[in-house]
């Protein structure tokens, strides 16, 4: 089975586990209520809730979003380095806002593997000077 990850929103992650032949979620994706900082954690431990050794993973689908720059970037560091890993196949599919995660599954048979993924954003970064950096160049 192959490990779907969901990690588009900032104050949560879904988890599934979707069959070899991509058309079907053998467990249906969970929504868990985290923050990314805490993703790993909660992959590790609904892994282990299902009985899921990481030796089972045959590869696995990650979000590249639109969605939380931060976010994303969590879970997808997370699915590119457990599929480098574990040398998974690893599949990119978008999910468009308010979209239901078993939608995924439509892009999914048409998605090649990829050898790491690339978020897609909601919005471009707003990267700003802090305060303390432009008080110095005033001076």
């Amino acid at each position: 089975m192959m490990l779907y990850v969901n990690g588009s929103d900032i104050g949560r992650i879904v988890l599934g586990a979707i069959a070899d032949d991509r058309g079907s979620f053998v467990i249906p994706p969970e929504a868990c209520a985290v923050r990314p900082e805490e993703f790993l954690f909660t992959i590790d431990a609904w892994m282990t809730n299902h009985g899921i050794a990481k030796a089972a993973v045959t590869g696995v689908v990650a979000v590249i979003g639109p969605g939380s720059a931060t976010a994303l970037r969590t879970s997808i560091a997370f699915a590119n380095t457990f599929a480098f890993a574990q040398s998974l196949p690893l599949y990119g599919v978008p999910f468009a806002v308010g979209a239901d995660d078993r939608s995924v599954l439509v892009d999914l048979l048409s998605v090649q593997p990829s050898p790491m993924l690339v978020p897609v954003y909601a919005n471009a970064p707003t990267i700003t000077v802090s305060k303390k950096d432009a008080l110095r160049r005033t001076l």
